[in-house]
């Protein structure tokens, strides 16, 4: 079972209650939405000093997220190595997985 964590600081009250009534894991949460808000992508030691938790964390839920296909990460000269490596995330496939969990809701 996913580990809830309480609503991170600066997150919006909507977002907060939306993801409480999903059941959602808010710490995966906010770190998809860190990288859809960093395009270009950014390592797991950046995305935590962003949202102020351990790079640990993040690195954890990075590592679902690229396992279901959502994120891809990259290092200098486009090879994934070492410690600076960049994780991105799919837009598109992260709508395309929201809009599944939306029409499972919604008895489609």
């Amino acid at each position: 079972m996913p580990r809830i964590y309480k609503p991170l600081p600066g997150q919006p009250q909507e977002a907060a209650k939306a993801l409480s009534v999903f059941n959602a894991n808010t710490l995966r949460a906010v770190v998809i939405r860190d990288l859809a808000r960093h395009p270009g992508g950014d390592t797991t030691g950046n995305i935590a000093k962003r949202i102020g938790v351990d790079y640990r964390q993040v690195y954890a839920h990075i590592k679902t997220l690229e396992g279901e296909g959502l994120v891809s990460a990259t290092g200098e000269a486009g090879v994934r190595s070492g410690q600076r490596v960049q994780y991105t995330i799919d837009l598109g496939r992260l709508r395309e997985q929201g809009l599944i969990y939306m029409r499972y809701l919604s008895g489609e």
